[in-house]
């Protein structure tokens, strides 16, 4: 961590498990629901409300622990010191430890749906989709509603860091491979990206904000 410098994190809650693993040096941690990224609109205006309800001078910076997430962070104000945040599009650059391997996975399997212990848990595989779905379509509209937002997917592929996958994971993610007839691989992730950011390391893998200023775009498309 920069010497003295305090810090607050604001993080998704599908990082939760990976977060806690690390035990940041932070004040406090606040999780926000893994479901504002079905509304991306939304998700500016609550991590911005989280931000503007810090006391003002608890944090020197606020570490988001997102990616750029469709435009969802676009427009957040820097109101409480700076903002530091992994230069990634979305959170599985995060498990994969960096945007290069997010790349190389890309490159050699684009067709791939990700899956994290944390998406699991949160219910927002696939199968957990299609059962919100459920709740308010008819059984056919449901099902055909999820499969053709599944269509370009081959491959469910499982992201795990360290001991952080049980078996109960494993079952839910193989399940989601079968009933929508994909293949079915796990993958190793990694925290190098976490922890570079916990320590608030000034390297290019960050876009870093300072106090005053808003979240723009074009930084995490430089790469």
């Amino acid at each position: 961590m920069a010497s003295g410098r305090k810090s607050i994190v604001i993080a998704c809650a599908v990082l939760q498990e990976e977060i806690e693993l690390i035990k940041p040096l932070a004040s406090r941690i606040i999780y926000l629901p893994q479901s504002l990224h079905r509304t991306p609109q939304v998700l500016a205006t609550n991590v911005q409300k989280e931000m503007d309800a810090l006391e003002p001078g608890s944090a020197d910076t606020v570490l988001m622990a997102y990616g750029l997430c469709s435009n969802g962070i676009v427009g957040i104000k820097a109101t409480r010191g700076e903002i530091i945040i992994p230069r990634v599009h979305d959170c599985i650059g995060i498990f994969l430890g960096s945007f290069q391997r997010y790349l190389e996975e890309q490159k050699k399997s684009p067709g791939t749906y990700y899956l994290t212990p944390g998406w699991i848990r949160e219910c927002k595989d696939p199968l957990g989709i299609l059962e919100e779905y459920r709740s308010y379509l008819s059984g056919e509209d449901a099902e055909w509603c999820i499969r053709q937002e599944l269509k370009n997917y081959k491959r469910i592929a499982l992201i795990h860091i360290g001991n952080t996958i049980s078996e109960s994971t494993r079952m839910r993610a193989r399940e989601n491979a079968r009933y929508f007839g994909m293949s079915y691989e796990e993958i190793r992730g990694s925290d190098r990206l976490l922890r570079k950011f916990f320590r608030m390391e000034r390297t290019d893998e960050f876009v870093i904000v300072p106090p005053g200023e808003s979240i723009e775009p074009e930084p995490f498309m430089s790469q």
